[in-house]
């Protein structure tokens, strides 16, 4: 591994995110309008949901055939957007390539069932050992499929930058278990806290003989610590969550950024430019990356001359719903009626203070 050094002077601790990130991901995952609503009996109910997890096992999750992207590199596909009960929380797709040393893993997913069921279908392909996971940032549907990997495979590197290793250690991952089982009426029960275990930086390369996983962190965008992976030999770049195709992230609370997520989106397009961009929701595509840096200017651009023009967030929202490209990316998107005010409040929060 090539350990080249980063600056992350900038970027807040694990520690400073733990109580804006539990507000967000409690308000937008358990769709609760405000944190009084938590009442005792509703954590202990979450507590118990908890506590069950670590004797039952939720159902098993059907099998879903990889689709080839290059040689030796396939994605087993989710094509829903959000965790559903039905779709028991397979909401966010897995990759894995198989190396002359062995088969990597990058983002598990979001239970031990999904886990086990990426593991029966890289078997499908392989008799290689998995060797290697990568979680790509600290949202459970990144990592909550480890533990499967972990218990098949005992002592295998579960890799993530160590910012995110700490904030699921210190605080996300409790809430995330408990999510999911709110948001799959219990699906995922089962599914325990299995943080990640090595740590890597920008600059990093993970070798497997005839494969190289390039790491790059960026800067903040979706999160503060998220991981985008070159593989070698191939066009392919995994883009974790910095990238998704007709999906409109959670960034509240300073989690992401507009500001700074453009020069993220930008720095792709100039350092990897023309490549498979596979992101961790949706479908890989060259044109996404265009996609989703012209979502993040038309919204950010639109919000700051709302508010540069004294205008309120109301009112910048419905210009951000009246520009062309908006128009049309909201055909295509189904959760924009939920997300695009929300996105438009965050973008222009973030304008105020720039412009302040």
């Amino acid at each position: 591994m090539n350990n080249q050094n980063s600056n992350h002077a900038d970027v807040p601790t694990a520690q400073d995110l733990q109580d804006e990130v539990r507000r967000d991901l409690l308000k937008r995952l358990l769709g609760i309008s405000a944190l009084s609503l938590m009442t005792p009996e509703l954590l202990q109910q979450a507590a118990m949901a908890d506590t069950a997890g670590k004797a039952v096992m939720g159902p098993v999750v059907p099998d879903v055939k990889p689709t080839k992207l290059a040689e030796n590199v396939y994605l087993i596909h989710a094509k829903d957007k959000f965790p559903t009960p039905q779709n028991k929380g397979f909401f966010t797709s897995i990759m894995f390539i198989v190396t002359e040393k062995g088969v990597v893993a990058i983002d598990p997913s979001a239970s031990v069932r999904i886990g086990e069921m990426a593991i029966r279908m890289i078997k499908s392909v392989t008799d290689k050992p998995v060797i290697a996971v990568i979680n790509t940032h600290y949202h459970g549907d990144h990592w909550m499929g480890n533990q499967a990997f972990a218990e098949a495979y005992p002592g295998i590197p579960l890799y993530s930058m160590k910012e995110s290793a700490e904030a699921i250690k210190n605080v996300l991952g409790e809430q995330w278990i408990k999510m999911l089982l709110r948001t799959t009426d219990n699906e995922t029960v089962g599914t325990r806290i299995v943080p990640p275990t090595h740590y890597v930086k920008d600059g990093d390369v993970l070798d497997f003989g005839d494969r190289q996983l390039t790491i790059h962190h960026l800067g903040k965008c979706h999160t503060p610590y998220d991981l985008i992976i070159e593989i070698s030999g191939t066009p392919i770049v995994h883009m974790g969550d910095v990238i998704m195709d007709h999906r409109m992230a959670g960034m509240g609370d300073d989690e992401g950024s507009f500001i700074e997520g453009i020069k993220v989106l930008h720095k792709i397009k100039e350092r990897m430019p023309d490549r498979l961009y596979v992101p961790a929701h949706g479908n890989p595509g060259k044109g996404i990356l265009d996609d989703e840096i012209n979502l993040f200017e038309t919204i950010y651009n639109t919000a700051n001359k709302a508010q540069a023009e004294n205008k309120s967030i109301k009112e910048a929202t419905l210009m951000v719903k009246a520009t062309p490209f908006m128009q049309e990316y909201s055909k295509t998107t189904p959760d924009y009626e939920d997300s695009v005010a929300k996105w438009t409040s965050i973008a222009y929060l973030e304008a105020q203070q720039a412009n302040f």
